[in-house]
């Protein structure tokens, strides 16, 4: 993949995630960022884990004792990351948590820029399971597209299409925590070929009272489908890359294209 100099410069973190310890993760975030913004330049984004929050957004990591209710977007938890974002001007796009409104439970990725909530991309659940999604997962900057999937969504082919048409300049997965990683792994790869960009699949160390539940690798894939980096160790790591700015715009697709994006958008519901 052919680098240019306008390049975005996006840095991921693999790093340890406590379940009910809130502020723990908030604080090992928060020194991680300024390490990162210290020793790396022009950085525009910084990718969080999911669950960063310490409550458990899959059923399958669950346990006894581990906190499994919804938070609300904006609030306490959205608070946090803007003060982060504020002290060292950066864009944060925070892994999925469980997030409540009214009796509705969605997994949220949100994203931070100009120290408030830019953006949230909520995957619908209904009795435990994914329903569908508020809007389409995809993110919109000014030199940049970022394509999202959370969980299941890399096996729903309508979405894959989505994001195909739109045409985003790096997607990013955060997988299913408890289910078959590697299978989760290869599709990934598989969609990031159908959309010829590069890919992060944002993994991390999940432990509840020092013991490990899960280490889910964090991998960097380009465009052919390769992994270029991987971190799949207990220990925090973080990744900085490279991404090329859009080259064109949105405007560029056509009438029947938008058609079908407004066809397959009621699909999502």
């Amino acid at each position: 993949m052919h680098i240019n100099e306008n390049a975005v410069r996006i840095a991921v973190l693999h790093t340890f995630v406590e379940f009910n310890a809130k502020k723990k993760n908030m604080d090992r975030i928060s020194d991680a960022i300024k390490k990162v913004l210290h020793y790396e330049e022009r950085v525009r984004m910084i990718v969080l884990p999911q669950m960063i929050n310490g409550i458990a957004a899959y059923e399958e990591i669950a346990r006894k004792g581990i906190k499994i209710s919804g938070e609300t977007i904006p609030g306490p938890f959205t608070d946090g990351l803007i003060n982060i974002s504020r002290m060292y001007g950066a864009d944060l796009l925070a892994g999925p948590i469980l997030e409540r409104r009214g009796s509705k439970l969605y997994r949220s990725s949100t994203f931070i820029s100009g120290s408030e909530v830019k953006r949230v991309i909520r995957q619908v659940m209904t009795g435990g399971r994914v329903s569908g999604h508020k809007e389409i997962p995809y993110i919109d900057l000014d030199n940049l597209g970022i394509g999202i999937y959370i969980a299941d969504d890399m096996f729903y082919p309508e979405i894959a299409l989505i994001l195909s048409i739109l045409n985003p300049n790096v997607t990013i997965f955060f997988p299913r925590i408890g289910n078959d990683i590697t299978k989760q792994q290869i599709i990934a790869k598989a969609r990031t070929v159908e959309s010829k960009n590069v890919a992060i699949m944002v993994g991390g160390i999940y432990m509840y009272k020092q013991e490990i539940l899960a280490v889910i690798p964090t991998i960097v894939i380009d465009e052919e489908g390769d992994e270029i980096e991987r971190v799949d160790k207990v220990d925090e790591r973080i990744i900085v890359l490279n991404v090329n700015p859009k080259q064109r715009s949105n405007s560029i697709i056509t009438n029947e294209r938008k058609k079908l994006l407004k066809t397959l958008k009621k699909l999502l519901h």
